[in-house]
């Protein structure tokens, strides 16, 4: 959870920064510069209008308006809406008394606020305040007593109420650890099952990959605002949050637009990975992971919490252990993951073991024996191709033939680390190789 101080103090450089990114530094902002010198009510209808753009159907932009004018006042934050809220004796309508708490706009704060609306615009943002239709309904459970983001913003498609889990780890993760969650995020989410996780490199952004074109899709929460680009080979264009969103995923972030990614506001996040999903699962980390902060946000919001065990010599298998000694479910296949989901007793997930027993049973493939024999073998970890050619035996050429029709059928999965098995191998055949 974020520090209040240091958040207060991040707020106060937000606010204070917004203007100065309006500029001229961002497209169509740098024309703001000038919007103290529009009339009041002039300045005010032009920020009804983006905020109506911006605004998430049943979502009301006034109300939008006025929660964001707040939030960008000094020694302010959104959290401290939610605060006020549960401390107030006449909360009777959580959801309205934090409008009614935000107050209307100063005239003097119309020009800021305008700048914050026209960044989500531009890019595609919408934004949903707790309690609207569109606004994620796991969060919105016991608000304000949870400490679920005042609201959200996001681009691509909003979140709906269908199974999630969240696949979350070591940003240095370490090739089995990529490839465990590769595994389980593919797995799930071709069953229906909608992937969550941070964004980052290493284990979270493995997980995306994974479900980016299975049927659960995945969903991103930022550590940042949306206009930041971070980390930046994925925010880069065409990068993997592009690719999140064009495969109608979701890039979802609690912060105003340009929150740079700060320490506290990282570690914020984990809380709404956590209570976005209905379970989970911690696949490396260290001792002090961040991961370690998901898990603990998990069981506040009463969420199944699942560890996969690893090498208990690797640094990154520090906290997984250690939630397994806590009492977290081991995590060793995504049956796992599908039996909790099941204990739930949804219609949708009943359907999903049927639909992953399916994808096991496929009676062809396009590698020969001896390379899906070593393959099989080392799964999940990922085998270099020298290592590959020597232990297949197969000749260096053939064995490029054989990988690239592999590929083309989606049976290998291949990264900087080696190349595996793209799904669990559900039998191994008796002629192995030595």
């Amino acid at each position: 959870m974020n520090d209040d101080r240091g958040t207060q103090a991040g707020r106060r450089r937000q606010g204070r920064g917004v203007a100065a990114e309006g500029q001229g530094s961002d497209g169509d902002l740098g024309r703001d510069r000038f919007a103290g010198n529009l009339p009041p009510q002039l300045a005010s209808d032009v920020t009804a209008d983006v905020a109506a753009t911006v605004a998430a159907d049943g979502s009301d932009p006034e109300a939008i308006i006025r929660v964001v004018a707040w939030a960008i006042r000094p020694r302010r934050s959104p959290d401290g809406l939610r605060r006020a809220c549960r401390d107030s004796d006449a909360c009777d309508d959580p959801f309205k008394h934090v409008v009614t708490l935000a107050g209307a706009p100063a005239s003097d704060e119309i020009a800021a606020t305008r700048q914050v609306l026209t960044a989500w615009q531009q890019r595609g943002v919408k934004v949903a305040l707790v309690g609207d239709p569109l606004y994620p309904q796991p969060l919105a459970e016991a608000f304000p007593t949870t400490p679920a983001p005042v609201w959200v913003a996001w681009r691509g498609e909003a979140i709906d109420k269908a199974p999630s889990i969240a696949i979350v780890g070591a940003r240095r993760a370490s090739g089995y650890g990529t490839a465990v969650a590769a595994w389980l995020a593919e797995s799930v989410a071709r069953a229906g099952v909608r992937v969550v996780s941070g964004g980052a490199r290493g284990i979270d952004a493995a997980a995306h990959r994974a479900a980016l074109e299975a049927p659960g899709g995945t969903a991103v929460v930022l550590g940042c605002g949306h206009a930041v680009d971070y980390p930046r080979p994925h925010a880069a264009p065409a990068g993997l949050f592009d690719q999140v969103v064009d495969h109608g995923g979701t890039l979802l972030s609690e912060c105003l637009p340009f929150e740079q990614p700060r320490a506290g506001v990282v570690r914020a996040r984990n809380r709404i990975v956590a209570g976005l999903v209905d379970a989970v699962v911690i696949v490396e980390g260290g001792e002090r992971s961040g991961a370690l902060l998901t898990a603990s946000a998990a069981a506040d919001w009463g969420r199944a919490v699942l560890a996969v065990p690893g090498d208990v010599r690797a640094p990154g298998s520090a906290a997984p252990h250690r939630l397994l000694s806590e009492g977290a479910a081991p995590c060793t296949s995504p049956d796992d993951v599908l039996e909790v989901l099941t204990g739930l007793g949804t219609h949708q997930v009943a359907a999903v073991s049927r639909l992953t027993e399916h994808d096991r049973d496929r009676s062809t493939r396009v590698l020969a024996d001896a390379v899906w024999n070593v393959l099989a073998e080392a799964w999940p970890r990922p085998v270099r191709l020298e290592d590959l050619a020597v232990a297949s035996g197969v000749p260096a050429a053939r064995l490029m033939a054989l990988l690239t029709q592999a590929r083309i059928a989606g049976e290998l999965s291949e990264g900087h680390d080696g190349i595996r098995l793209r799904r669990e191998p559900a039998d191994v055949s008796p002629h192995r190789c030595p």
